[in-house]
C-alpha cells in the first residue's frame, strides 16, 4: 500500500540554485492520507467510549486514544509503558517512557482528562503493561490497527493506522495561538 510519495520540488520560477547548494535535494512528503481533524478525533473518541463494538474494551480503548491524543505519543512508545511508569513530578502527574526513536527516557505530562480515563481503566491496577489484554499480555500494534479501523468504520471516518495519532496530535497543538513547539515536539 502506498501512502505518499517523494518529489523533487522545482526551484521557483527566475531563481538559480547557489553553487554551494546546488548539489543538495530537497525533497517534500506528499501523503494520500488525510490527518484527522479536531472534530474527527473528537468524534472518534465518543465512539470509543460510547460505541466500541465490545463494552468490556470501551474503558482501555478510550484511555488509550485520549493518552495518545493528548500527550502527542508514539504508539509503540504507550504499548511499551508499565503502570509502574506512572509517577507524579513536580505537581504533575507523569507518564515515563522510553524513546523507541533515540533511546533514553522521557516524562510526559498526562492531561487531568487522560488521567481520569486512564485511571478509570486502570480500575485499581498497579502493576503490569498499562495497556494490555483480558489474559495481561502486552497489546500489540495489529490489535491496535484493527481497533482503530474498527472504531473509524463506526464513527465514518477515513480508515488510519496508529502511526498517525502522533502526527495528528502535533498538528493539532501547533495550530493553537498560543502553542509552544519546543513544549509539544519533547
Amino acid at each position: 500500500m502506498r501512502h505518499g510519495r517523494l518529489r523533487t520540488p522545482s526551484p521557483p520560477q527566475g531563481c538559480r540554485p547557489s553553487p554551494t547548494t546546488e548539489h543538495v535535494r530537497l525533497y517534500r512528503w506528499d501523503s494520500a492520507t488525510p490527518g484527522y481533524t479536531e472534530q474527527e478525533w473528537a468524534k472518534l473518541l465518543v465512539t470509543a467510549r460510547d460505541e466500541h463494538r465490545i463494552a468490556a474494551y470501551r474503558k482501555r480503548t478510550y484511555a488509550m486514544l485520549l493518552v495518545l491524543n493528548t500527550c502527542c505519543l508514539r504508539i509503540d512508545s504507550l504499548l511499551n509503558a508499565r503502570v509502574e511508569d506512572l509517577e507524579y513530578d513536580r505537581g504533575h502527574r507523569v507518564l515515563l517512557l522510553e524513546k523507541m526513536k533515540g533511546g533514553g527516557q522521557t516524562r510526559k505530562p498526562i492531561p487531568p482528562a487522560a488521567w481520569d480515563a486512564l485511571q478509570d481503566y486502570l480500575d485499581g491496577r498497579t502493576e503490569g503493561w498499562l495497556f494490555c489484554t483480558s489474559s495481561g499480555g502486552r497489546l500489540d500494534e495489529p490489535a491496535v490497527r484493527r481497533t482503530l479501523q474498527a472504531l473509524a468504520k463506526r464513527a465514518n471516518l477515513p480508515l488510519r493506522g496508529p502511526h498517525g495519532t502522533k502526527v495528528d496530535a502535533i498538528t493539532h497543538a501547533l495550530a493553537k495561538p498560543d502553542a509552544r513547539p519546543d513544549r509539544v515536539q519533547r
